[in-house]
């Protein structure tokens, strides 16, 4: 049997009210010689029943009944199976253009690039007001040097150069780019080559870092600036869900440090300025989630006396830019300083 073109990878997770919308939409734009790889994370609504029923109707859908294991495990099951030479995520509340994979491919092909990115659009769940995400670069290099120095500092954290163009009234996601996968194509034999797969104990902005595993690796990027890929926002979906539950979120904070601090190993530690404000505004939220009771006391300083015992965070913290415009900021970094020298939640109290 030939190998397709292209696996779409699409987790399902209760979402029976937008995969319908989603299936029609993915399948009017896959060519013929693709496969759909659907991931059923144990969903309690009609989701593989509506799975099932298209995939009779289509030979291209492949569903695979999963274990509830989360987004990122639903993910890796599809990589597990999939044998196209591009491959594509898509979430099952979102669209798609009718040129999404094609025009993506095309670009990938024309300039022999080991990824692609396109625009985007949002539109909030039950409405009509489209919002529509240029990109804001044009991403085309032709080396792995140009990927890391001009893309990565896109989606890995904040600078301190970043910090002080916030201070002189810039706004901290200026430069920025969504990190999602669902708006890339990969190669997948550079996927299987690094066996790169999605770090599951990340509950948060586990794109940024499957991406940033994946650009070290990259030689090449391309990019369709066109709202090719077009996100449902919901309160409901990990966006909305994941910060309001405080001890999971400061956690995920924990896990995002060391693997930020892993990954920079592998770039031989010159990824260090790119996060370095990163370390310091996670420890100020945490320290903000404490005391607006949003995570257990005990849980909480715990969770930050581990945040703070971290080399890259207390280099960091000494070295972030202080100014008298932001008064409130300044006193709580020194107050993480004091917290670093003294070492105990007494004394920083």
């Amino acid at each position: 049997m030939s190998s397709p073109s292209i696996s779409v990878i699409l987790p399902c997770y209760n979402v029976e009210r937008w995969l319908p919308r989603c299936l029609d939409e993915v399948f009017a734009a896959l060519p013929p010689e693709a496969e759909v790889l659907a991931v059923d994370d144990e969903s309690a609504d009609s989701t593989l029943a509506i799975l099932r029923k298209r995939a009779q109707e289509d030979s291209r859908l492949q569903v695979i009944a999963a274990r509830h294991g989360g987004l990122s495990a639903a993910r890796n099951r599809g990589l597990d199976v999939a044998r196209g030479r591009y491959v594509f995520f898509v979430d099952a509340d979102d669209g798609v253009a009718s040129d999404y994979f094609t025009a993506m491919i095309a670009a990938m092909e024309r300039d022999r690039a080991d990824c692609c990115i396109c625009a985007i659009s949002e539109c909030p769940d039950g409405t009509a007001d489209v919002h529509e995400h240029p990109l804001k670069g044009d991403y085309r290099y032709q080396s792995n040097a140009e990927v890391v120095s001009k893309y990565l500092p896109r989606i890995f954290g904040y600078s301190f150069e970043d910090v002080r163009a916030w201070y002189r009234g810039r706004p901290l996601f200026a430069e920025r780019e969504l990190a999602s996968v669902c708006r890339m194509a990969y190669r997948r034999e550079l996927i299987e080559a690094y066996r790169l797969r999605f770090r599951e104990e990340v509950t948060y902005f586990e794109d940024m870092v499957f991406n940033a595993e994946y650009f070290l690796r990259a030689s090449s990027m391309t990019a369709v600036n066109r709202p090719l890929y077009h996100i449902t926002s919901r309160e409901s979906g990990l966006q909305g869900t994941v910060p309001k539950d405080g001890a999971r979120y400061c956690r995920n904070k924990l896990v995002l440090l060391r693997r930020r601090d892993a990954i920079n190993r592998l770039a031989d530690g010159i990824l260090t300025p790119l996060y370095a404000g990163t370390n310091v505004l996670a420890a100020l939220e945490i320290l903000f989630y404490i005391a607006r009771r949003r995570i257990a006391p005990a849980e909480g300083w715990r969770i930050l006396r581990e945040y703070l015992a971290t080399p890259s965070v207390r280099v960091a913290i000494r070295g972030f830019p202080l100014t008298v415009r932001r008064p409130v900021l300044a006193l709580s970094v020194l107050a993480l300083r004091g917290f670093v020298r003294c070492g105990t939640r007494r004394k920083l109290l």
